[in-house]
């Protein structure tokens, strides 16, 4: 961020900042550091990775193996179903870009997407309970689903992530991730109604859930891998500040499932522990990766299947970790490391941990919102380009990740006039458009100028 810069906000975005820094569990009321509003005179974020994940002792991967197969979606090469993306080299000038408002007087957004065939609705998630269907240029009046009555909403809890089945075009199977009553972190599948725009109002079952330890950090990502066709689920640390329960945090414990990015296969219910995912004596089988804090967004890029992960911080960095595709069982740090430095007195970052492809300070925000990669077709320029921003500030950043290296990183925010939003999470639709999604109520596409 330029010196000269400052934030735009209005009195709705203050007001809404401090409440969805609370969504998000960066610096918040619960926390033990410092958490000063973000200001304009920090440095931006700084590309820390030569090398990729897997690099680092303990980062070896698992292979995804292309096991699981689907049956829906386009060719793509190595068994990657691309769908309606475009998946071929940038080309052009990068336009100036702005952000085009698709929707609006929504109840607290905080997801949108689309199924991977589908290019003619964009699924819009509500913390309280609600997915409302974008369609035609309006959003339906009715919902599509609506199960406010079973979850509890507000904070960092509620209806925190969807994901469609790769072949939802034939089964409608979806599944939704949020806060049950009783706080679980639950995982749970629905089915679309023979009205493709409303799903049956009773869930299918409990695919996974876990009593939750605090309100917060609870992730909220739920995405399936275009290359192996698993259910990848990030949940957080448990809350509290600091991975304050257990003696190592739920981090590094290998017998907890919080703090991590589990994988499974839900070809049938109960789900199946697929083959890669780490092993052990003591070891959860559902564990994939571990050591995140709280993976709020994270998405695979359509086309290639690595894997994004926004990882909330402490008092100090956020980060951005990227995963090739099918190179699982890294340690992602915490809670030894946060983004590139020691959080624990006396750690070695590089040692065992895989360490952040891009990592910024509090001067530029305080929660990172992990987005998408750019795969569409209306700006030839940007594709392979990986949107991601921060809820606290309104900032925006872009990059490209290829072989462990990022070039083109840029500051959007200006040119997008993004300050002072409360970015709740970034969109993908079936086409590969990339939107924006404002928690005071509104979703945007990036478009060309």
């Amino acid at each position: 961020m330029k010196p000269s810069q400052t934030l735009r906000l209005t009195s709705t975005s203050v007001a809404l900042i401090g409440a969805s820094l609370w969504l998000l569990g960066g610096c918040s009321s619960s926390d033990t550091q410092d958490g000063a509003a973000a200001t304009s005179g920090g440095a931006g974020p700084t590309s820390t990775a030569t090398t990729g994940p897997g690099s680092g002792t303990g980062g070896a991967g698992g292979s995804a193996g292309g096991a699981g197969g689907m049956s829906a979606g386009g060719g793509g090469s190595g068994g990657i179903e691309t769908g309606q993306l475009d998946c071929s080299a940038p080309s052009g000038a990068i336009p100036p870009l702005k952000l085009t408002e698709v929707a609006s007087n929504l109840s607290s957004p905080v997801l949108a997407k689309s199924s991977r065939t589908d290019p003619s609705r964009l699924y819009i998630v509500e913390r309280g309970g609600a997915i409302k269907i974008l369609k035609d240029g309006a959003v339906l009046p009715t919902a599509f689903l609506d199960i406010g009555g079973k979850i509890k909403a507000g904070g960092e809890q509620g209806l925190l992530g969807l994901a469609f089945h790769p072949d939802y075009e034939n089964n409608g199977r979806f599944f939704v991730y949020y806060s049950a009553q009783n706080w679980d972190m639950t995982v749970a599948e629905y089915k679309r109604s023979a009205d493709p725009d409303v799903a049956e109002p009773d869930e299918v079952g409990i695919v996974i859930s876990r009593p939750d330890d605090e309100s917060n950090h609870n992730g909220g990502s739920i995405e399936f891998s275009p290359m192996d066709g698993f259910l990848y689920i990030f949940w957080g640390d448990g809350g509290g500040a600091g991975d304050q329960h257990g003696t190592i945090g739920n981090g590094q414990d290998l017998g907890s499932t919080l703090g991590k990015v589990l994988r499974i296969d839900v070809k049938t219910l109960p789900y199946a522990i697929p083959a890669g995912n780490m092993t052990g004596d003591g070891v959860a089988p559902e564990i994939w990766d571990y050591g995140v804090r709280n993976p709020f967004r994270s998405s695979f890029d359509g086309c290639t299947a690595d894997l994004y992960i926004g990882d909330v911080g402490q008092g100090a960095r956020e980060e951005v970790d990227v995963e090739p595709a099918g190179m699982g069982q890294n340690n992602y740090g915490w809670r030894l490391v946060e983004g590139t430095q020691c959080y624990e007195s006396g750690c070695d970052p590089g040692n065992g941990n895989v360490l952040p492809v891009v990592d910024y300070d509090h001067g530029q925000g305080q929660a990172i919102i992990g987005g998408y990669v750019y795969r569409g077709s209306a700006i030839p320029a940007l594709r392979g380009t990986y949107f991601y921003g921060d809820n606290g500030s309104g900032h925006v950043w872009s990059f490209s990740w290829s072989a462990g290296q990022i070039t083109g990183q840029t500051e959007q925010t200006e040119v997008l006039g993004s300050n002072g939003l409360s970015i709740s999470s970034f969109g993908q639709d079936a086409k590969g458009e990339v939107y924006l999604v404002d928690l005071s109520g509104s979703v945007y596409r990036i478009d060309a100028q």
